[in-house]
């Protein structure tokens, strides 16, 4: 399987930073990097070749499925995605990164697996991923925002809870989704949602996103989401 990257690129690629590599149609690793290697705990990055996700060394193996289901709607849409996840890595400690999945074409132009890469979103970290946010929402954004890990300055109070449901709905997750990720019930759910359009005083759900997008909330990652594993497609 090594020789299926080609080796001259790979000096270039590794050199490149953040987290890569590629999969083949069945989502077995081809090459990862050094640093993919290290963080998902395998004792040298090419210990990736051969391996699925469902393989790993790492807590992330609950999502594997996931991952897999997300290959397959690259390859199959032939569109990248770019994902935010949050795990527990193999040395104990959460991380957030933001991925880019592409589809890895041959010379013939035919799809023979995928790419990936990401980078760590850190306290120091300023991304460009506002506009995603607000096209999973179907809001134009008036202006680009920044993704921050913790904001502490918003105009409007909010639990816990009522961040995480807000965090998600600006993804455009649906209640059931959400439901199933926060582990309470679809009523819940929309009890939080009502709450949540009260302390904005939004009369509708897309004003409750927009108002939320103005002031910042669409780059803002409750710390509580830090402790949870979660791999959401934004949609571009």
């Amino acid at each position: 399987m090594k020789d299926k990257v080609d080796p001259s690129l790979l000096h270039i690629f590794n050199q490149l930073p953040g987290c890569w590599g590629c999969k083949d149609k069945d989502s077995v690793f081809v090459y990862a990097n050094a640093e993919y290697g290290e963080i998902i705990g395998v004792d040298h990055h090419l210990d990736c070749i051969g391996r699925t996700d469902f393989d790993m060394p790492s807590p992330t193996v609950e999502c594997a499925e996931s991952f897999r289901d997300q290959d397959s709607l690259v390859m199959t849409s032939g569109k990248r995605l770019r994902v935010l996840d949050i795990h527990p890595y193999s040395d104990g400690s959460w991380r957030a990164h933001l991925f880019t999945k592409t589809p890895w074409k041959n010379e013939e132009n035919e799809t023979v697996g995928t790419i990936f890469s990401g980078v760590e979103l850190k306290d120091t970290a300023i991304l460009e991923v506002g506009h995603w946010i607000c096209r999973a929402a179907g809001i134009n954004p008036k202006e680009q925002a920044s993704f921050n890990l913790d904001l502490h300055h918003q105009a409007i109070n909010l639990n816990t809870r009522e961040s995480e449901v807000l965090f998600l709905l600006l993804y455009g997750k649906k209640p059931q989704y959400i439901a199933k990720v926060l582990g309470v019930s679809v009523k819940t759910v929309e009890n939080y949602v009502i709450r949540l359009r009260e302390k904005f005083n939004a009369s509708s759900k897309n004003e409750l996103l927009d108002l939320a997008l103005d002031l910042g909330f669409g780059s803002h990652i409750p710390e509580s989401m830090l402790n949870r594993q979660l791999s959401v497609i934004l949609k571009e």
